[in-house]
């Protein structure tokens, strides 16, 4: 069904509840709101996000950065970097709700995941995969799931054969190519940021090891909060 006439029958349903208050209609209403969500979550990151977390709150800067993100997965732009002070909702959504939706789009293709800490990137990769695998996800990509013979947080499979793999900044990626990198937070704290050998070493595995793993027309990502030096 085309979203013109899901949104002519809605309204026919709403009219008709109005005046009525017949339940069938008010059924009606809740089933042609949910096609309409998801079909829009598939587009939309920000819609994606408030449906599998629906108090999910978007103020000015993460709209500005949904924006921006889409723009990627669309490939108008295959760079990206977000610089912001902590707790302002930068990894929740480039790092957790971003990969799923992308995957989602883009099942059959490679995605990398790195922080300062493999531990660290464990979590994300726990949080994206417990996406794919939610009702909440499968109701908008229902074509998309987990394989089932690969599935741990470090490393797991689509259905269509695209990956995602989680690795500590610093680590080995060998045999692992990337459609996606994300690299969030390579560095710990100040007192990392403040040492040139931490510097170098992170400038040199991005360089030999990171940049090497992308795929043509692969797109970056950084996120991570701007240093004082």
């Amino acid at each position: 069904m085309q979203k013109l006439q899901i949104k002519e029958k809605l309204k026919t349903a709403i009219k008709l509840y109005k005046k009525t208050k017949d339940k069938r209609a008010g059924e009606v209403i809740e089933h042609l709101t949910k096609i309409l969500s998801t079909s829009k979550s598939r587009s939309s990151l920000l819609d994606y996000a408030k449906h599998v977390y629906p108090t999910y709150k978007d103020p000015a800067h993460i709209k500005l950065i949904a924006k921006n993100l889409e723009l990627l997965e669309k490939g108008e732009i295959t760079r990206l970097a977000v610089f912001m002070p902590p707790r302002h909702g930068k990894s929740m959504l480039c790092s957790e709700f971003f990969p799923a939706w992308y995957l989602g789009n883009n099942p059959n293709e490679f995605v990398i995941q790195s922080t300062y800490a493999q531990e660290l990137a464990d979590d994300f990769g726990r949080k994206v995969r417990n996406q794919l695998a939610s009702p909440d996800f499968n109701s908008v990509f229902p074509q998309v799931g987990l394989r089932a013979d690969s599935s741990s947080a470090k490393r797991f499979h689509t259905m269509q054969g695209g990956t995602y793999s989680a690795v500590g900044a610093g680590g080995a990626i060998t045999g692992r190519g990337a459609h996606l990198l994300i690299i969030d937070d390579p560095i710990k704290g100040r007192e990392d940021a403040e040492s040139e050998t931490q510097r170098r070493n992170l400038v040199e595995w991005y360089k030999s090891v990171a940049y090497t793993r992308l795929q043509p027309g692969g797109k970056i990502i950084i996120i991570q909060t701007r240093a004082p030096r």
